[in-house]
């Protein structure tokens, strides 16, 4: 695990060092989702939990990307990806050699993206902006609507496309913002059937993560309200304080408790996996940023340094909670599988 003083040195403008993934892909946290014919395997035969797992212990430590995205990635391929797919793509994710990113922050599609998608023959014409958080990533994943269905394509990133580098509230992470002009693809390397599959592997995985931070951040104010004497006794003594513990608390494992029921959904392959995920993505990504707000008040005036890791753990959250989708998307996600039900029920 990259120890937390690291992740302060990103933070404070530093790169992260290329010799972290390959690491990483050493512990094998890219080739879980991936089938042992192409270089991947899970130890526990759950590759969905230890995946999940490994996604906590990341958020516990603020780790950056490009872990969710390139495990995404992996298993759409699995899914949907063709043999030629699997076979040229699979065997670099899950050794590291190569990673992948995913459009993010917003409510569309992917969000983050303002791509059209013109066909021209055999082949589209793609063009329009992608925002993503791994300025490294060998493929980038495109969704795109194409006669009012939404499909995938994965697309190599060429080195001279148009970069430009974008604040993010999480100061740990790096976004850039790509320029597509023109990029062709061929209708033969499009994904079918896959969307809501990657869509639910990466709302999983980075709920996992934001429980592993709110897990991390109750545990870092529990004890300061322990440590941190006033009037002669400890903060965490007086009831007001007792109280708002308690309220944290709540929220951290009812968390844990509805990512629980998503992992187990989409371990099993349920039909309602994708539900889960969004219920989960929607509970989380409403109350982690208010429990760490909690937190601060807590820490008191201490919280709002710089030089204290509370405000970094309510930035991851609060980027968390809009990263592959906001509530409002989850919600509407929501909805959409119950449109049946609905309409008969109108």
């Amino acid at each position: 695990m990259l120890p937390l003083a690291k992740v302060r040195a990103i933070a404070d403008g530093s790169s992260l060092d290329p010799g972290f993934v390959s690491r990483a892909a050493d512990l094998g946290w890219f080739a879980m989702l991936v089938d042992e014919g192409y270089g991947g395997g899970s130890v526990s035969g759950d590759p969905v939990a230890d995946i999940a797992l490994i996604a906590r212990s990341r958020g516990a430590r603020l780790l950056p990307e490009p872990f969710t995205a390139t495990n995404t990635v992996a298993a759409l391929l699995g899914h949907s990806g063709s043999d030629e797919q699997r076979s040229s793509m699979l065997p670099v994710l899950a050794s590291g050699e190569g990673t992948a990113a995913i459009p993010v922050a917003g409510d569309s599609l992917w969000g983050g993206t303002t791509l059209s998608a013109e066909p021209d023959g055999e082949e589209l014409v793609l063009s329009g902006t992608v925002v993503i958080d791994d300025p490294r990533a060998r493929w980038l994943l495109l969704t795109m609507s194409i006669d009012g269905k939404d499909v995938q394509t994965l697309i190599e990133v060429d080195p001279g496309l148009q970069r430009r580098a974008l604040n993010c509230l999480d100061v740990t992470r790096r976004l850039e913002e790509l320029t597509l002009d023109g990029v062709r693809v061929p209708r033969k390397v499009l994904i079918h059937g896959g969307v809501e599959h990657s869509r639910t592997v990466a709302s999983v995985l980075t709920v996992a993560e934001s429980v592993g931070a709110m897990d991390r951040l109750f545990d870092l104010t529990r004890q300061y309200a322990l440590d941190r004497i006033a009037f002669g006794r400890p903060i965490g003594s007086f009831q007001a304080i007792k109280h708002l513990l308690a309220d944290v608390s709540l929220v951290v494992e009812s968390s844990k408790a509805v990512l629980d029921a998503s992992v187990r959904a989409l371990s099993e392959g349920q039909t309602y996996a994708s539900e889960v995920s969004s219920i989960a993505a929607t509970y989380v990504g409403e109350r982690a940023a208010r429990m760490a707000q909690d937190c601060l008040q807590v820490h008191g005036g201490i919280g709002f340094a710089w030089e204290h890791d509370l405000h970094l753990y309510l930035r991851r959250l609060t980027a968390n909670a809009a990263l592959f989708g906001t509530t409002d998307f989850h919600r509407s996600r929501i909805l959409r599988t119950h449109a049946d039900e609905l309409q008969e029920a109108r």
